[in-house]
């Protein structure tokens, strides 16, 4: 036992005394190794491989089997695809090589384990130890719904991916203090793969304010900001007028069968749905089975701190004064990218856990790293442990098992 202790403290050290670069570089392939083991099978739902196909061959609408897919919209005779492109932008050079068959999924690995790296580092640039740092990146990777969302890279789910992984590279880029028009145009990259992260930006503003301690440098650096989020926003505004002749994404509008879903009875977007996000982020629990094994996975989803009981932490840094002026940015920023999320006709489904604090979620890392003490205690270790269990157990039940239901 000593033997296998000193060799696991000598393994620890040295990783620790890596160059920056490549400890990135350790936790994003260990992370990917994990990601691919529980990776499920190709998903049948993959559109953004035949958009990139599209695009490669010069087209915006689909063609052959991308017509039949779920959510396609039917447009002056052409089939679009109604979720934003930025996910199809990164799979153009692998469908450039392999076409329609190269499986969408392992490029969610791929980013997942980019994920798990960038959020250790922006953990640590905020002020956790390298250590603390490795638990909460942990937490994020396989302590949440990111694990299964990552693992199983349909549309649905490959955008939110993309989305965390350039929040993620904004925030770093911010708290770094430097490029802002980088930091901008990472922004605008998450937006173009999930639209409710446009609404993140007054985050990055106030850090500028911060960083900046007179008017004038504050609004150069705003310019910036505004320039390069305004490249990827600007492009996806002209690709919906290319499409639908507006500047703006109706698509979601135009989807067949929409009016008529009983979901969305007051439109797509409603203060009315708001109680069923407050029921699916606090409440939601697992089917409840009479016999061994008991619980089982409920497509509705799993409540957030169910799904990830250390994200409770969040309320023991709050009540404790622990939040430090980027915490309390981070919980303003949740504040306003939530009311598109709350108002939306669905909770998420088809999902393990609530995949919408995906969009998020580098936020809540950040005020969960406040709740904790900076020596890991058994309560925080314990309650990641724990998360990851849960969300284990997620993994294994629907992608190896397919054991869920509604």
């Amino acid at each position: 036992m000593n033997n296998v202790r000193q060799t696991l403290e000598s393994t620890i050290e040295k990783a620790t005394s890596l160059r920056l670069r490549y400890k990135l570089l350790l936790i994003a392939t260990i992370a990917l190794l994990v990601f691919l083991l529980s990776k499920g099978p190709p998903p049948g739902q993959n559109h953004f491989v035949y958009l990139a196909d599209s695009f490669l061959h010069g087209k915006l609408g689909l063609s052959g089997g991308g017509e039949n897919l779920a959510e396609i919209v039917p447009f002056n005779g052409n089939y679009y695809v109604v979720y934003p492109p930025m996910s199809a932008v990164l799979l153009l050079p692998f469908v450039a090589i392999w076409g329609t068959a190269f499986d969408q999924a392992l490029l969610s690995v791929v980013l997942a384990g980019f994920c798990v790296a960038a959020t250790w580092l922006m953990l640590k640039k905020a002020g956790s130890s390298q250590t603390k740092a490795l638990w909460l990146a942990v937490l994020f990777g396989f302590g949440t719904c990111f694990w299964f969302i990552a693992s199983v890279g349909s549309s649905w789910y490959i955008e939110q991916v993309v989305a965390v992984l350039f929040l993620t590279c904004a925030i770093i880029c911010s708290l770094y203090g430097k490029g802002n028009f980088v930091v901008g145009l990472f922004l605008g990259c998450a937006v173009i793969a999930r639209l409710p992260v446009v609404l993140a930006f007054p985050f990055f503003l106030l850090l500028i304010y911060d960083q900046k301690n007179t008017w004038i440098p504050r609004f150069k650096q705003v310019l910036f900001f505004f320039a390069g989020l305004a490249i990827p926003v600007g492009l996806n505004a002209l690709y919906d007028y290319a499409r639908y002749g507006v500047f703006t994404n109706i698509g979601y509008y135009l989807i067949p069968g929409i009016q008529e879903d009983p979901f969305f009875q007051q439109g797509i977007f409603n203060v009315a749905y708001i109680p069923r996000h407050i029921y699916a982020i606090f409440f939601q629990g697992p089917n409840l089975l009479p016999d061994f094994p008991w619980f089982q996975p409920n497509w509705m989803g799993l409540g957030l701190f169910l799904t990830t009981p250390a994200f409770l932490l969040i309320f023991r840094g709050a009540l404790r004064g622990g939040w430090r002026s980027l915490n309390k940015k981070a919980a303003l920023a949740i504040l306003c990218i939530l009311p598109p999320i709350v108002t939306h006709g669905t909770v998420g489904f088809t999902q393990f856990g609530y995949r919408f604090s995906l969009d998020f979620i580098p936020f809540l890392m950040l005020l969960t790293a406040a709740g904790m003490r900076e020596n890991l205690g058994w309560t925080e270790k314990t309650l990641i442990a724990l998360s990851v269990l849960i969300n284990l157990w997620g993994v294994v039940s629907i992608i190896k098992f397919n054991f869920v239901s509604f």
